[in-house]
């Protein structure tokens, strides 16, 4: 038998009115409105949620939050979640991932395991921002299309975070990628285009 007790869904949520609700075991109501949605804990479940992952109100958001709720109550989390062309997998499965992937202090902490290079989009950021701090990282691109870039070229505007300098320059198409980081001996700085 469960300890604890079902609870009354409210009317309203951090969202706007609740359209659809559904409880999910007693004292975890999940809720959508016209524009968001997510899990509201009891009082009573929501006590035991960790203080350093605990939400004011008991309130948990469905895109990463909620992988708080499900970790810490997972008998409302059972479901097996298909989805065409990949394999099946559990509510828990998908918690623990949203959870590492967010969240990667809480995980470590609540879970008592270490996370891995690789294993969390959220790490693996602060990783590459503090080893990349000192140098240029793109913010923003344009193609050949553009006036000011010529063939083969993309034009770039990167930021150095050590002292927040922006910066201008051209990198040759064939090697310009995802999280770019400018090499001052190879990447062309140019001057600010007038329209860029």
């Amino acid at each position: 038998m469960s300890p604890y007790k079902s609870s009354p869904c409210p009317k309203s949520s951090p969202w706007g009115a609740i359209q659809d609700k559904r409880e999910l075991a007693p004292g975890i109501w999940q809720v959508s409105t016209a524009g968001h949605g997510g899990i509201k804990l009891s009082r009573e479940r929501n006590a035991a949620v960790p203080a350093y992952m605990r939400a004011e109100g008991g309130w948990y958001e469905e895109d990463c939050q909620w992988s708080i709720a499900a970790v810490v109550h997972p008998i409302g989390f059972t479901r097996t979640i298909k989805i065409e062309g990949k394999p099946d997998r559990t509510e828990m499965e998908i918690a623990h991932e949203t959870l590492r992937n967010w969240f990667p202090d809480w995980f470590e902490t609540f879970c008592g395991v270490r996370i891995e290079p690789g294993q969390s989009i959220v790490r693996d950021q602060q990783i590459f921002d503090r080893n990349n701090r000192s140098n240029y990282v793109v913010t923003a691109a344009w193609g050949d299309w553009a006036h000011w870039v010529p063939e083969g070229k993309v034009g770039v505007i990167a930021k150095r975070n050590s002292d927040h300098t922006e910066k201008w320059f051209l990198v040759d198409k064939a090697i310009y990628g995802q999280k770019f980081v400018i090499d001052l001996t190879r990447d062309t700085e140019i001057t600010k285009p007038e329209r860029p």
